[in-house]
């Protein structure tokens, strides 16, 4: 990673004791800190402003190399961060190669105070902004029905068999 040693995140007391911090997993915080790491300004002192809000983006890649973790712990610290309102996604990604997910980050980022999700969290969640994977819709088709269990209904060899109660009608060539 390619991050200045000399730079870093004031997380303030409101954000550090609020709900939707404090239930943050330990994984889930360093990802929400690797967002803020993307995040780039413009401006001095008060008239700060972020540039690319929106288009934050940090790969589940970039997050298992630098963490030693698997693809589910990243899944997982994202909706947490999503279901908490401290992120949002704007884009999906994942289309072809290089095209990735970009999010908005929902606190530290001065923004307006009804757009700040994070205050809100235990009374409210936002568990259906979480992506769901997309359907499989190879062999939909050719799926088992409910209540089949894939075998034929009517027996075919009923004429060519000793096997049961019922004779063979004649010998089998």
């Amino acid at each position: 990673m390619k991050y200045s040693i000399h730079s870093g995140w004031f997380y303030t007391n409101e954000v550090w004791f609020s709900d939707a911090y404090q239930s943050l997993t330990p994984k889930a915080k360093e990802l929400l800190h690797c967002l803020l790491n993307e995040l780039r300004w413009s401006g001095k002192g008060k008239k700060k402003r972020y540039t690319n809000n929106g288009e934050v983006s940090f790969t589940e890649v970039e997050f298992n190399k630098a963490y030693g973790c698997c693809s589910k712990t990243y899944v997982d610290a994202r909706d947490q961060l999503i279901r908490n309102g401290l992120i949002k996604q704007t884009y999906r990604g994942g289309m072809c190669r290089g095209d990735r997910a970009k999010y908005k980050i929902l606190a530290f980022a001065k923004l307006p105070r009804n757009e700040e999700r994070w205050r809100l969290y235990p009374e409210m969640n936002w568990e259906k902004e979480i992506p769901k994977q997309k359907k499989q819709l190879v062999g939909v088709k050719t799926q088992w029905k409910k209540g089949k269990s894939g075998r034929k209904l009517k027996t075919t060899l009923q004429n060519y068999t000793l096997n049961g109660g019922i004779p063979p009608k004649k010998v089998d060539p």
